[in-house]
């Protein structure tokens, strides 16, 4: 079965990536052109909304060029997840080559344009091919690398930039866009890798 037989016709879809970097994960922080509330940003996946006529693995590999100007290896997963806004976690059967990490139904949160509509994130395993030098700005901060400690850590609190660096975090560019007492929360596949790591799942 494929992931997209799992995923509704005509609903907003996007791709979201699992970056490793050997026991860490790198998450951008969000740009200027996102709101976030005052003294605090989100953390994310890189990724972004599927385009007409290309698939997921395209979309993938589009995104990262355009965010972090990077090419990518998508990893396959041993499982796939299927991971519900509520928290709810399943395993479902996917016979995709390369297997997704999972497929989260991610809902708009109160007071967002689209409140109460679900955005379907199909989630991939991935690596860089090269180091990240340049960004693109608006929709990236920065980068930063995160244990899966820190990841699920921020599902109950917003830990800022300095107590994440000081327990073994790293920015990996764009340090100097951050003010490292801003508070940071996931959302996306960020929040996705939260929900399935507290619960011990790969």
């Amino acid at each position: 079965m494929s992931i997209k037989e799992h995923i509704p016709a005509g609903v907003e879809l996007g791709v979201g990536l699992v970056l490793e970097e050997g026991e860490h994960y790198l998450f951008c922080i969000a740009g200027d052109r996102h709101v976030c509330p005052e003294g605090q940003l989100f953390f994310a996946g890189i990724g972004g909304h599927l385009e007409e006529g290309e698939n997921l693995i395209e979309c993938a590999r589009r995104e990262a060029k355009e965010e972090i100007n990077c090419e990518i290896e998508i990893l396959t997963a041993r499982e796939t997840y299927r991971v519900q806004s509520d928290g709810e976690i399943k395993t479902i059967d996917i016979d995709d080559s390369p297997r997704p990490l999972a497929l989260f139904d991610m809902l708009y949160p109160e007071g967002s344009p689209q409140e109460g509509k679900v955005y379907y994130i199909v989630i991939y395993r991935a690596k860089i091919k090269s180091v990240i030098r340049q960004v693109k700005e608006d929709e990236v901060r920065a980068v930063i690398s995160l244990s899966r400690k820190h990841v699920t850590d921020c599902l109950e609190a917003k830990p800022s930039i300095n107590e994440l660096i000081s327990e073994g975090a790293d920015i990996v560019i764009g340090k100097d866009n951050l003010d490292p007492e801003t508070r940071l929360y996931p959302i996306g596949t960020a929040r996705a890798l939260a929900l399935l790591w507290r619960d011990g799942n790969k």
